[in-house]
């Protein structure tokens, strides 16, 4: 492990914000050709329990003939309990390697050994819980464990605060609740209309000029993969605030964002070998923390999120 900046998210260009019921969203737009062979994994993705389960770790096997991308923070669900994915993996064509996870449903270990992709990502307060254990551990002990009992609050906060009741105590909890909201799923189904910009890579959430967290794919087709997970985390992160902003000022919006990302090109973290392909660097500060993946010295995906 060594120390290392994630100086090229600079190379990142905002577009014009976007507001609808309180989010904004920030088009990220990246050099072309970036990351194009890397796909996305989805449900050809085979993800199972160990032979000896375990809570922190799952085993995936790639059979297509191309890279797959398991984002951080993607949840998948089923096993003995759903797991969110706890750092940014490229699983080589044909390879079948193990994971790290933590779970997501505190009140169940049972049921049946495959997974599927839920479709949805975990939350900017989960997230930010699990990547600060994490990037301790890799620091601490070279492993890519998280604090599990600090994602276990997390979610009951996320549950807790909203009055969703869920005897498993499961994060999904949240977004089957998200579902019977008119107002907010209203702006959900704008964003997705709205959909994906040509040539856009990546996206930054924020309320008012505020960026909360950004999330940069390697192409544009792995952006749309992933468009309505990225818009429903961002809907209910928003219940976090009680005022809604209806628009925002573009040329302040994307000079935050500008800011923001060379703050986080700035910081130090600690890189480590991945768990597939590439390089992983870990950033964490008071303020906020990030998360990069370098294939063949590109850096494909990346995240950031306030604290």
């Amino acid at each position: 492990m060594t120390t290392a900046f994630l100086n090229d998210i600079t190379a990142l260009k905002p577009g014009a914000p976007i507001t609808r019921g309180g989010v904004t969203l920030i088009p990220i737009f990246g050099p072309k050709q970036r990351g194009a062979d890397i796909k996305i994994a989805g449900d050809e993705l085979v993800v199972s329990e160990l032979d000896t389960p375990t809570v922190p770790e799952l085993q995936v096997h790639n059979p297509t003939e191309h890279d797959l991308l398991i984002p951080a923070g993607r949840i998948l669900s089923g096993g003995r309990q759903t797991r969110v994915v706890n750092v940014s993996i490229v699983v080589p064509a044909g390879a079948k390697i193990v994971i790290p996870v933590s779970c997501v449903e505190a009140g169940r270990w049972s049921g049946r050994s495959g997974f599927s992709d839920s479709g949805r990502m975990a939350s900017r307060r989960m997230r930010v819980a699990k990547q600060r254990s994490v990037k301790a551990n890799v620091d601490r002990y070279k492993s890519k464990r998280s604090a599990q009992g600090e994602v276990w609050s997390t979610i009951e906060l996320e549950l807790s605060s909203r009055g969703v009741a869920h005897s498993d105590s499961l994060f999904l909890g949240v977004d089957d609740d998200l579902n019977h909201r008119s107002d907010r799923m209203s702006v959900v189904n704008e964003f997705i209309a709205t959909g994906v910009q040509d040539e856009q890579v990546g996206v930054a959430v924020a309320h008012g000029d505020k960026v909360l967290g950004v999330e940069v794919f390697p192409n544009h087709e792995a952006l749309k993969s992933s468009w309505e997970a990225i818009i429903r985390a961002a809907v209910i992160d928003a219940d976090e605030f009680a005022e809604q902003p209806t628009s925002v000022d573009a040329e302040a919006g994307i000079k935050a964002l500008e800011k923001f990302l060379a703050e986080v090109a700035r910081t130090g973290g600690t890189e480590a070998a991945g768990c597939g392909r590439g390089t992983e660097v870990h950033v964490e500060t008071p303020q906020f923390v990030a998360h990069g993946l370098r294939v063949d010295g590109e850096l494909i995906y990346c995240n950031a999120f306030m604290s």
